[in-house]
């Protein structure tokens, strides 16, 4: 070693106008402070993100309990539908002539009326 490049380490190790060591020499530690305000700030912010987060997914959650809901009540309302479709159609031949007529003579027993007994009104 050279005595320029032992005199640069020396000086680089020591202070220079005092001559004392740099490492034996008390370094202040640094220690993360933090004041109540910021405290309070980062539990604000912590709570409003924890907010935020349970929002979204309760706000996913009703969103797919709506849709089953939505996809039950319109299978509800096809079948519905189909009933509603039947019993027109049940309907409609209850309520026909020749079924009405058949029903009359079959069932109840009775007869066409015979000319005497149409009473014609003016």
């Amino acid at each position: 070693m050279t005595r320029p490049d032992s005199l640069s380490k020396m000086m680089n190790s020591r202070n220079a106008h005092s001559g004392v060591c740099m490492a034996n020499s008390k370094s202040k530690t640094s220690r993360f402070n933090i004041t109540r305000r910021q405290m309070m700030i980062t539990l604000l912010m912590l709570i409003c993100f924890m907010g935020t987060g349970i929002g979204y997914v309760w706000s996913n959650f009703e969103r797919t309990q709506i849709g089953y809901s939505l996809s039950q009540l319109q299978r509800k309302e096809m079948r519905l539908k189909e009933i509603n479709q039947k019993l027109k159609l049940e309907l409609a031949t209850l309520k026909s002539p020749q079924n009405l007529e058949r029903l009359a003579t079959q069932k109840l027993g009775l007869s066409p009326p015979k000319p005497e007994q149409i009473i014609l009104l003016p």
